[in-house]
């Protein structure tokens, strides 16, 4: 168990990090942050935390419209760039 709350909170911080960084592989935070969820869902139900238990579910919710909104929506529009090289910066270019 210990294994799995250390791997739910690294990818939870490497979540955080990619998104900070506004680089091209920003959308892959809601990945990590989904596989995160899955984890902390899985140690929440173990071990009968289930107000935890119920973020969790909420934070899945939005790790996988985060996935939609930054990978496959772009993907399935097609456009020149890829998901993962879209600048998210703000700046124009």
């Amino acid at each position: 168990m210990q294994q799995l709350e250390m791997l739910s909170a690294g990818l939870g911080l490497l979540g955080a990090f990619l998104l900070a960084t506004k680089s091209r592989y920003s959308g892959l935070a809601f990945v990590a942050w989904f596989v995160s969820n899955l984890g902390w869902l899985i140690f929440g139900a173990r071990n009968a935390h289930w107000f935890f238990f119920v973020q969790q579910i909420g934070f899945t919710v939005t790790s996988v419209l985060g996935i939609w909104n930054w990978l496959i929506q772009p993907a399935m529009r097609g456009g020149t760039k890829g998901p993962l090289h879209q600048d998210r910066s703000g700046v124009s270019e």
